[in-house]
């Protein structure tokens, strides 16, 4: 049993019924990240799932543990899991790994792969055209199963506040949240999207939520306070600063140091760099979609 602890190298990779196209694979299948697929493109080649992950049929999954099992035969082949072609264990000197090879490194993934040659038995691609092409079809597929995708610029934008939720009023790109001074646990909670999933061309995982572009806090007595980006408080739940941005993780801590001395209830203004990305919404769910109140002008 490998503990996960957030490593994405050892999360595994879910595939759901049907992605492929009828019966492949017949029910969700789980498979290591790095465990190939074999796909028919004017003939079998093989992607690693963690490649063609896509927010829609194709999903790695967050787990604290997992068991892999994997089938080695005396040559690498094409095995048949739930429908779908995969390939059989092939040794990329990972071999240590297992629990019956007497595994001592403990930080070893399940699907490491040494530089240079290795004895596939079909065609093996990690990038480049003919990954695109797949990827491509099997967005086509996703749609065709019912996946859409949804815009909403604030990517329904709300402050948790000590366990209570508050709406913004919002007008442009700027959302406007009346927050007591005495809030100690605050956090800015958003819908998420990876650009890999949704930006043609992108190869960023990263799970963002909104783009901010600026913040202040200002109670009407002490002073309107300007936060910067790369403000030292700012941390758990935000991504780096970049151009001018910094893009949350869907749930960011907004510190009570923040507002010390506020009193009463204070105006925490956010304006976004952008709208949020667009997200997949996937077959009879509903798009979860806030419409936020939009403040007009006296």
């Amino acid at each position: 049993m490998l503990k996960c602890h957030g490593r994405r190298a050892a999360l595994p990779v879910r595939i759901a019924a049907n992605a492929f196209g009828e019966g492949r694979p017949e029910r969700d299948l789980f498979v290591s990240p790095a465990h190939a697929i074999a796909v028919d493109v004017l003939g079998e080649v093989l992607i690693p799932a963690c490649r063609l992950t896509n927010g829609t049929t194709i999903t790695q999954v967050d787990v604290e543990e997992v068991t892999y099992w994997h089938v080695e035969l005396e040559s690498h082949d094409i095995l048949i899991a739930e429908g779908l072609p995969a390939e059989s264990y092939l040794d990329c000197g990972n071999r240590r790994f297992f629990a019956n090879a007497e595994a001592t490194d403990l930080l070893a993934v399940p699907d490491a792969r040494p530089e240079g040659t290795l004895p596939f038995c079909r065609p093996f691609h990690e990038a480049g055209a003919v990954v695109d092409l797949v990827r491509a079809r099997l967005e086509e597929r996703a749609v065709a199963l019912g996946w859409h995708k949804v815009e909403e610029t604030f990517a329904g934008l709300h402050l948790v506040a000590d366990g209570l939720a508050i709406r913004p009023d919002v007008q442009g790109l700027t959302a406007r949240f009346v927050v007591p001074a005495d809030a100690r646990d605050v956090r800015l909670v958003s819908q998420t999207s990876v650009p890999a999933h949704v930006v043609p061309g992108s190869s960023d995982d990263r799970r963002l939520g909104v783009a901010l572009a600026a913040l202040s806090i200002d109670d009407g007595l002490t002073g309107a306070r300007e936060v910067a980006l790369d403000d030292a408080r700012l941390g758990k739940g935000f991504h780096g600063v970049n151009g001018g941005a910094r893009w949350t993780n869907g749930s960011a801590v907004l510190p009570a140091a923040l507002w010390d001395g506020c009193k009463g209830s204070f105006f925490l203004r956010v304006t976004l760099a952008g709208p949020a990305l667009s997200r997949w919404v996937g077959p009879g769910e509903t798009a979860d979609v806030v419409h936020l109140a939009e403040r007009r002008q006296a």
